[in-house]
């Protein structure tokens, strides 16, 4: 839109800037001095006005008599008898007048029929687009009109073209936008260039953090050579499926992405490629629980199997000890230790049929310090043979816990073996028992041992899975399982070379729901 400089009048030296819009008519008095009217007032304007000629006719300024030049987009009238256009602006009471009288009536209707088309499109483009330019420039004859026809029509497709464009611009810029896939471009260099929200939602980035950057910051390392290859397999016209994990900017968890990379042409040129992934975490979950459930299964089915192979000849063992401690004197502590040993293996094999079907377990609110007192005496000797010492410190004000007494004997069993089997040198084992503020009872076991890597901590519990040369890893699990009957939680924490820590929340007894 053109601005055009004018004073109030001859004498004033303060120059105001009026918008063409708004401008209805310019009036001529002499050479290069003018009028210029709006709606409502008029100014004056001392210049030439070739100097704006061409600019204010593509506007819609038209010369309709030796005296003015309108602005046919504010006609709003026309009376052809008299030869005189009314103008005036938006919803304005003002209006101006025009002169019309030399020129043919039929020009202006003409001009104020395309004009008004030409204003149409402001409201989009219409579904029936009648060509109204071609019926009137087939039928006009004069070429100083059909200029003026020729000119509003260029303007009226150049119009067209950009709102078309502008369109299609929204189209795409929505899909990428509010896609609910992370899509992200790249040069040819490897760089982004651009980042949609989704990216954010899934993996914690936004265009602000990975604009200008390389993509291979986000990746685990062995992933690198993965994505590398599929980049450079898009820029010779290829359209790779892969997957790829990614860091999360603010969890300490990676994200699961299937991406698919295809080329961005540019004319005939590739001059990038667009990543679009898909968050397949959750998928990916699924299938490793699938596979841990079938692991149980299959674990299930041996357990049930070798308890009751182990229970046979058990039952014939307790008899026997039984009928030579009835017929053997002198012996008795003997007897004992054995009898006591044999129950022993009753209960672990009990433990055992944990894993192949649901057990029926009383919960009572006890002393976790007292089972965990009463565990010691039994691994005690176990732990000095080791050259292992194991330090308690129990908070006082520890409330009771729900639970099955024997179930949490078997957890601290469990925890305490793997400390002492980790320290071949001997060491320290501390226990610490606390009461949380939100109604738990944390009970930590930390050892001296030869520590846990990092990338194995987050598999333990698996059936199977362990970091023990002749460990089946049933242990853990078995664990595991007790701590989630009983409603708790348990967290490993393990740096090699520096030993293990076992977290057990469980909730106290008040609190606990049984």
């Amino acid at each position: 839109m053109q601005k055009i400089p004018v004073v109030r009048d001859k004498r004033s030296s303060d120059i105001l800037i009026i918008p063409s819009d708004e401008v209805v008519k310019i009036e001529s008095i002499r050479d290069k001095e003018y009028i210029v009217h709006t709606a409502n007032d008029k100014f004056y304007w001392a210049a030439s006005l070739e100097a704006f000629e061409e600019c204010l006719f593509e506007e819609g300024f038209r010369l309709i008599d030796q005296m003015n030049v309108v602005n046919m987009n504010h006609v709003k009238e026309y009376d052809p008898r008299k030869g005189v256009v009314k103008l005036q602006t938006g919803s304005s009471t003002s209006y101006k007048t025009a002169s019309a009288a030399w020129i043919q009536g039929e020009h202006v209707t003409n001009l104020i029929n395309l004009l008004r088309k030409m204003k149409d499109l402001d409201h989009g483009i219409p579904e029936e687009d009648d060509d109204i330019f071609e019926t009137i420039l087939a039928q006009e004859e004069d070429y100083r009109f059909a200029r003026s026809y020729a000119m509003i029509k260029a303007l009226y497709e150049k119009k067209k073209a950009e709102i078309l464009l502008e369109e299609s611009e929204l189209r795409y810029k929505s899909l990428f936008e509010h896609n609910p896939d992370p899509i992200c471009s790249l040069n040819l260099s490897g760089h982004i260039t651009s980042v949609n929200p989704a990216m954010f939602a899934v993996a914690g980035y936004t265009e602000k953090d990975l604009l200008h950057k390389t993509i291979d910051t986000l990746l685990v390392p062995e992933h690198y050579a993965r994505w590398s290859q599929s980049f450079f397999e898009t820029l010779k016209g290829a359209t790779p499926h892969y997957e790829l994990s990614f860091r999360h900017k603010n969890e300490d968890r990676l994200v699961e992405l299937s991406v698919l990379n295809f080329p961005i042409f540019v004319g005939k040129q590739i001059a990038g490629v667009y990543m679009i992934g898909q968050d397949i975490s959750e998928r990916k979950r699924a299938e490793e629980m699938l596979i841990r459930s079938e692991k149980l299964s299959i674990v299930g089915q041996l357990a049930a199997g070798v308890a009751h192979e182990i229970r046979n000849p058990l039952t014939s063992l307790k008899g026997f000890v039984q009928l030579m401690q009835s017929r053997v004197a002198g012996f008795d502590n003997y007897f004992n230790i054995m009898m006591e040993e044999l129950e022993r293996i009753n209960f672990i094999v009990s433990e055992f049929l944990v894993i192949a079907k649901p057990q029926s377990v009383k919960f009572q609110p006890k002393d976790a310090a007292v089972i965990l007192h009463n565990t010691i005496l039994l691994i005690g000797s176990q732990a000095i043979i080791h050259n292992v010492n194991i330090v308690t410190e129990t908070d006082h004000d520890v409330p009771l816990i729900n639970c099955d007494e024997n179930q949490i004997k078997q957890v601290f069993i469990n925890i305490l073996n793997n400390s002492v089997d980790s320290m071949e040198e001997g060491g320290e084992i501390r226990i610490q028992f606390k009461k949380q503020e939100d109604g738990y009872v944390l009970m930590r076991f930390t050892d001296q041992g030869c520590g846990i890597p990092e990338d194995r901590i987050p598999r333990l519990g698996e059936p199977f899975y362990t970091t023990k040369e002749k460990g089946t890893g049933l242990g853990l699990m078995v664990t595991f399982k007790i701590i989630e009957s009983h409603g708790g939680k348990m967290k490993i924490f393990s740096e090699v070379g520096k030993g293990t820590t076992v977290e057990i929340y469980m909730p106290a007894a008040d609190s606990a729901s049984c």
